[in-house]
């Protein structure tokens, strides 16, 4: 790892300390949720329950905030709050949140315990604190914490590094059994390596529509022996209150003061950060010299002032080994990317200065600056309708959770949510049936609100719940069973399943006679260029890869690479189509490959293989814990973010 790579992990890899717990869950799959909602209200200031412990308000934001701030460094600021929020990364984070929660308890409920010491260990290997694989001493370690945003106390950190290890030590006590025997990696070294080369000729069963006709009598016939294929799903009837957050937000209008008010407030997502290009000498202070090693470094300083080369002085005193050869230079960097000493110095020089020695946790640096970019504001008028925007999204979604809040207190019933619908100027309104998933008239494609219906008795006041447009509150009204149509009602389906069926039969037939006459022929692509059918030839390929004619195929592939060289295929059924496989050649994985990575494949393997069973533990685990979710909340928390 280079200097400048350890100067940036100061301020990189403790951006994400107090999200350990959170994101040792990159194994756990994020489950539906509305899965986890339900049981009894929660307190207005938290957002979930897991068990016996709480997720606060405050707690989410404070992690949500952190990781919008560590999205936005690694992306240089070009990805924002919404695009997050349009990917589902505040749900990520709370389900996150949860499995956390959930692994703490379950690793309490074992009775596993962290020492202190073996928290004290696991900091010091911890690379953002060690220069030179050596601790940096508990003044520097605090000081990184206190530099973090907002500052990091270290015993908060410590329970942090505590709860990993805690993490750690309940999957590695609930998957220790778990083995791969040399077998399993031989088989999985030579699925993944071994390679064919086919030639394919298919038939497709849209080539034969044309010459098929479906009667009167052949839809009435597959309709008889079908007809459970036909069945019309249960439907479901709401009537719903509508929390309409977009007219909120059309009727909201803004002052020129309260728009330029957020911009002077926010004015740095307006800005490009500027950045320097900079060479150091870094001199480093090992006990009690650092009075010393200070007067050097201010020699070197007046050196490069007065005239001498700073590169050729880089290379022959500077100890940073990582770039002492190249003149010291740590390239084009901005804000936040090194030490706050470090680059609140190089940002204060202009092009071509030096610097007085610079302290850091590293030793002594004599910076010279050989490039500036100032930053970039963005003019108000620039962004004025962007902030509106921003402003009036926020104020909307405030006022919308804030309604719902009110208006969840008091509906429990359909009566009592129609008198607080009324009571606050809103029209209860009716959709038409819908099945499970499908759009909802009102509401549109509402998946949360589908799975509160069909989930909850009629009668029952479920909300509020999230939708494209704002909260909902809904009551069933009526209920649809599901029942075998009429064939008038399905006819045309039917009609088009008959002509489906008669074209992939016709495909099959077709390509059952090629078939028979390409496997006693001398050359496969030959005989089917000459019956002037369709053959596509590969290179060497491996399982997984796009096959000619038919694409990606697990039926082709499986035959493919079942087959000995030279021989052909019986008919191949993949999706619409019936294809013949020639397999040209194959080659063997690599015995010496396999010597090679034998130890790196066994490891992987055994991590997806933990990985699956722990995420079925999780999973076993979540189901018996009292799991709530207020969805209001998290709406008020993001709100507020």
């Amino acid at each position: 790892m280079t200097m400048l790579d350890r100067m940036r992990r100061h301020k990189g890899w403790l951006k994400w300390s107090l999200a350990l717990v959170i994101f040792a869950f990159a194994f756990l799959y994020i489950p539906g949720f509305m899965d986890q909602t339900g049981g009894a209200a929660l307190p207005g200031d938290v957002i979930a329950r897991v068990g016996d412990e709480e997720i606060s308000l405050l707690e989410f934001q404070q992690i949500y905030s952190r990781q919008l701030q560590a999205y936005r460094l690694e992306s240089g600021g070009e990805i924002s709050e919404e695009v997050l929020r349009s990917l589902g990364i505040d749900r990520q984070i709370l389900q996150q949140m949860i499995d956390g929660h959930a692994a703490l308890a379950e690793a309490e409920r074992l009775g596993l315990e962290v020492s202190d010491a073996e928290v004290r260990e696991r900091i010091l290997t911890i690379p953002a604190f060690q220069i030179d694989g050596r601790f940096i001493g508990e003044a520097s370690y605090r000081q990184l914490l206190q530099q973090q945003r907002p500052p990091i106390s270290p015993a908060q950190f410590e329970e942090e590094i505590r709860n990993e290890i805690l993490v750690d030590r309940l999957q590695a006590a609930v998957t220790g059994w778990v083995r791969v025997s040399d077998a399993e990696v031989a088989d999985e070294h030579r699925r993944r390596n071994e390679r064919v080369r086919v030639d394919v000729v298919a038939f497709r069963a849209d080539d034969f529509r044309a010459d098929v006709e479906a009667t009167d009598d052949d839809v009435s016939l597959l309709f008889a022996e079908e007809s459970a294929n036909y069945e019309v799903a249960e439907k479901r009837r709401l009537r719903f209150l509508l929390v309409d957050q977009t007219a909120i937000f059309d009727s909201l209008v803004l002052t020129e003061d309260e728009v330029r008010q957020y911009y002077d407030a926010n004015l740095s997502q307006y800005q490009t950060p500027g950045q320097v290009r900079a060479s150091h000498i870094l001199l480093r202070v090992d006990g009690d010299n650092e009075e010393e090693v200070a007067a050097r470094a201010a020699e070197l300083a007046a050196e490069a002032r007065d005239g001498a080369d700073f590169a050729a002085l880089a290379r022959e005193h500077s100890q940073d080994e990582t770039n002492a050869g190249t003149g010291g230079d740590l390239g084009l960097f901005g804000r936040g990317r090194m030490v706050p000493e470090f680059e609140n110095a190089a940002f204060a020089l202009g092009a071509g200065e030096v610097s007085d020695p610079v302290r850091s946790p590293f030793g002594f640096h004599v910076i010279h600056v050989t490039e500036k970019q100032e930053e970039v504001t963005q003019p108000f008028a620039e962004v004025r309708g962007a902030i509106e925007t921003v402003q009036k999204r926020e104020r909307s979604s405030s006022r919308a959770t804030a309604l719902a809040r009110a208006i969840s207190a008091e509906a429990t019933t359909p009566e009592t949510l129609e008198r607080a619908a009324s009571a606050r100027g809103y029209e209860l309104q009716e959709s038409g049936f819908a099945a499970r998933g499908e759009p909802i008239l009102g509401l549109g494609l509402a998946q949360e609100v589908s799975a509160q219906a069909f989930a909850m008795e009629p009668g029952a006041v479920a909300g509020p719940i999230p939708t494209p447009s704002g909260p909902a509150f809904v009551t069933v009204i009526d209920i649809q069973d599901p029942y075998i149509p009429e064939l008038d009602e399905v006819r045309d389906q039917v009609r088009e399943d008959v002509i489906r069926k008669k074209s992939l039969a016709l495909a099959q037939e077709r390509a059952a006679e090629a078939a028979a006459s390409l496997q006693g022929a001398d050359d496969f692509v030959a005989a089917a260029e000459e019956a002037e059918w369709s053959v596509g030839s590969s290179d060497l390929v491996t399982r997984g890869s796009a096959l000619p004619e038919v694409g990606s195929s697990p039926a082709v592939e499986a035959v493919a690479f079942a087959m000995l060289p030279g021989t052909v295929s019986d008919v191949v059924q993949t999706g619409n189509a019936a294809a013949i496989v020639h397999l040209v050649e194959r080659e063997e994985a690599s015995a010496a490959d396999l010597a090679q990575s034998r130890d790196t494949l066994r490891n992987e393997l055994m991590l997806q293989r933990q990985s699956r069973f722990f995420t079925a533990y999780m999973d076993n685990v979540k189901a018996r814990l009292d799991i709530a979710i207020d969805l209001a909340v998290l709406e008020q928390a993001l709100g507020q973010a």
